[in-house]
């Protein structure tokens, strides 16, 4: 049985397919991981909204909480999840909140609590010396293993954490604000356009950073060894 379109994520480009132009292998990234993360983002929020108002908050956060559940289960069985799973935690947060106080808008509203967590993850997880987005690069480039031992992959994935740690923290004072300011018809929009052009914003620079390390020597040679990257034919030649 094939599934519908919206469920079928295209394939994560590996690392040596993409184009030496870094602007060109950016966007080949994100054609692909933009629509997946929209996709994770919004049916969720979209299905509780829709079905809360028709069965009850009760049967919407149980449906948002299935729907989630299935996009991670995708994902993870496409050998990602990082994004998913932190999609699933905030769902789970929301729904029970919303279940509890049986408020639409507070489903929108406990993921300032789960921000305030990532951030918090994020410092601690670089002050370790294990920065919590090391584990997300393959949820938008397939790596080798060993890229992870590269010394200029790691001082990426604390820069993009540390990036992470401040969105997080932006994201918790703009939701409350909002939620403080607005009627809650127009505080639920605002929570879902942050959420979406934040996390796009965010995994553009992201992505942007680890790219134009592909090229780095040191990154070269400790991914792949004295032969270099594998390269199929592509087009795009020199570093943008």
């Amino acid at each position: 049985m094939t599934r519908p379109g919206w469920l079928r994520a295209r394939a994560t480009p590996r690392l040596e397919e993409l184009p030496e132009n870094t602007w060109r292998a950016t966007g080949q990234v994100l054609v692909v991981a933009l629509p997946r993360m929209i996709r994770n983002t919004l049916v969720p929020s979209l299905t509780f909204l829709v079905m809360s108002n028709l069965l009850g908050i009760e049967l919407g956060a149980v449906l948002a909480l299935l729907v989630a559940g299935g996009l991670y289960y995708l994902d993870r069985r496409a050998g990602r999840g990082f994004v998913a799973g932190m999609v699933m935690a905030f769902i789970v947060l929301s729904a029970a909140v919303a279940v509890i106080s049986r408020e639409l808008s507070l489903f929108f509203l406990p993921v300032a609590a789960v921000d305030v967590v990532m951030a918090t993850f994020c410092l601690t997880s670089v002050l370790a010396g294990k920065p919590l987005f090391a584990a997300a690069a393959n949820d938008f480039v397939t790596m080798p293993a060993a890229s992870q031992n590269s010394t200029v992959y790691q001082r990426t994935a604390k820069i993009t954490t540390l990036l992470g740690m401040g969105y997080f923290l932006t994201r918790v004072l703009v939701r409350i604000g909002a939620f403080l300011v607005l009627p809650e018809g127009w505080f639920i929009a605002v929570a879902i356009i942050l959420e979406l052009v934040g996390d796009a914003v965010l995994i553009t620079i992201c992505v942007q950073l680890n790219v134009r390390n592909t090229w780095h020597p040191e990154f070269v040679a400790t991914t792949w060894g004295p032969a270099g990257m594998p390269r199929p034919a592509v087009a795009g030649k020199g570093t943008a």
